[in-house]
């Protein structure tokens, strides 16, 4: 079933979309309005300075591809098919499971278009190390680790609203402008994970405490309404 649901959002079309709105971001952030790179800046520099950018686009693109692991099987009747051969808890750990995987496509192909862009940029200082790549590794895995809360959320949205891929994106805005309207807000929502594991490199006992707290409770959560999703329509 995972390979049903990566077939169905890595199609030649959606590689298209998903891939050249990615590949545009990226170039219009650093070929157009970016400056030129320092000559001491290694690529793990260049890759943790666009981090931030990465932190908002990336959950904006996922919030359509989580509505349509979910609602859009809802829509067409694809679920009843599933559950006919697998039972309730499997399908939602597929789908978990696939909603990670392409998160993970997406947060790598990322790094890929923004190493192409640091060597073409200025190919004569090009500066990669061995201690580069096992920094953009690591990275990788903490931005995977930091989106879960968010994922699970978008997951929620899903199984409860039909229009939600308008609602999740809704929603995370929300989240990362919560420090507009209070900091106390804002320090336990999730961009709080984002901030913390990916640019400040800070795992404090409160934040893992708290990252903990939104996998049990929207884990709990979610596996609850969909077993019971029959019931709440």
């Amino acid at each position: 079933m995972i390979k049903n649901e990566l077939i169905k959002i890595f199609t030649p079309l959606k590689i298209l979309i998903y891939g050249g709105f990615l590949l545009v971001f990226v170039l219009l952030n650093n070929i157009i309005f970016g400056g030129q790179i320092a000559l001491t800046k290694t690529l793990y520099d260049f890759i943790h300075d666009n981090i931030f950018d990465l932190i908002i686009i990336i959950p904006i693109m996922l919030s359509s591809i989580v509505s349509e692991i979910f609602t859009y099987d809802y829509q067409c009747g694809c679920m009843k098919f599933f559950l006919i051969y697998k039972k309730r808890y499997q399908v939602f750990i597929s789908k978990i499971i696939s909603i990670i995987l392409i998160t993970a496509v997406l947060i790598i192909a990322a790094f890929f278009v923004l190493t192409f862009v640091y060597i073409f940029k200025d190919s004569n200082y090009v500066n990669i190390s061995k201690e580069d790549v096992l920094l953009i590794i690591k990275t990788i895995i903490f931005f995977l680790i930091a989106l879960l809360p968010i994922l699970l959320i978008y997951v929620a949205i899903s199984i409860i609203f039909k229009n939600s891929a308008i609602i999740s994106l809704l929603v995370f805005l929300l989240v990362i402008m919560s420090d507009f309207f209070s900091k106390t807000i804002g320090d336990i929502t999730p961009r709080r994970f984002c901030i913390d594991f990916l640019l400040h490199n800070r795992f404090d006992k409160f934040s893992i405490i708290l990252f903990a707290s939104y996998l049990i409770i929207f884990g709990l959560f979610d596996i609850s309404i969909f077993t019971k999703k029959e019931i709440l329509r």
